[in-house]
């Protein structure tokens, strides 16, 4: 397999992998927020919106990112190494969320200075927004939410390509 071909296939799959990835991306946020928004923890609903996102993420991963690359693993074995994988961003989504959106949130929200933003006016007062950042704390979690986000999307390519779905 020549160079252009090896580099096509890695774009191809990068590709595949930040559409699904933008669409499981989706499905967390809005599961998160859709439980906050109903009174649940913080923890409760980032361990919801993680389940959902790891098993939509392995069947896409498998089926359409990676082909189904069972040539020396089963699709068990796989699914463990996944799972496995996905534990550990939700390791990480956990710490910076237990130290960014509840122990030290309000030292957040001051370096940010979201306390001076006017959150009765513009997009802060429109749904679905207002759910999302309409008070200095849910923008304070909506910030943190999207670079732990960028960082578990960083995370989890490098254990699917390298690890789970290896050829």
């Amino acid at each position: 397999m020549g160079f252009s071909h090896k580099f096509q296939l890695m774009q191809n799959i990068l590709i595949a992998y930040m559409f699904f990835g933008i669409i499981a991306t989706f499905l967390y946020f809005g599961v998160r927020f859709f439980l906050l928004n109903l009174g649940a923890s913080t923890i409760i609903s980032l361990l919801v919106a993680q389940t959902l996102a790891i098993l939509f993420g392995f069947v896409t991963s498998k089926r359409y990112i990676f082909k189904n690359a069972t040539r020396h693993k089963s699709t068990w074995m796989q699914f463990v190494q996944f799972v496995a994988g996905r534990i550990s961003s939700v390791g990480i989504d956990f710490f910076i969320s237990l130290i960014c959106m509840e122990l030290w949130a309000g030292f957040f929200i001051s370096l940010f200075h979201l306390n001076s933003i006017d959150f009765t006016q513009g997009i802060f007062i429109r749904r679905p927004f207002s759910g999302f950042v309409g008070t200095p704390t849910l923008l304070n979690t909506f910030i943190w939410t999207v670079v732990i986000q960028i960082l578990v999307v960083i995370f989890n390519y490098v254990i699917s390509r390298y690890v789970v779905f290896k050829k």
